[in-house]
């Protein structure tokens, strides 16, 4: 079940890949857009861990806990892939 979470949280880490292949530097809409994918893959995996799983505690702290993750997981993305553009000097102008 552990692989299901990892998998939810791997898909924002291959959209920041994407914009490193295309070399675009990342900005509010960028970031913006990164966390509504990690969110979203979090919550839908989470849900699919409760449903496997018997869990006594509440289904809103799961999902209230999955939305922290996925923002704090994407802002965190987000800010190494913006140290590696400026340590790599590949910031547009």
């Amino acid at each position: 079940m552990g692989s299901i979470l990892l998998i939810g949280l791997l898909i924002p880490v291959v959209y920041l890949m994407q914009l490193t292949k295309k070399k675009k530097a990342i900005k509010l809409k960028q970031t913006k857009r990164a966390i509504f994918i990690s969110v979203v893959s979090v919550v839908i995996t989470t849900m699919i861990f409760i449903m496997f799983n018997d869990t006594t505690t509440s289904f809103w702290l799961y999902l209230f806990s999955a939305i922290v993750v996925g923002i704090i997981w994407s802002i965190l993305l987000s800010g190494c892939y913006y140290i590696y553009q400026v340590l790599s000097n590949n910031l547009e102008k």
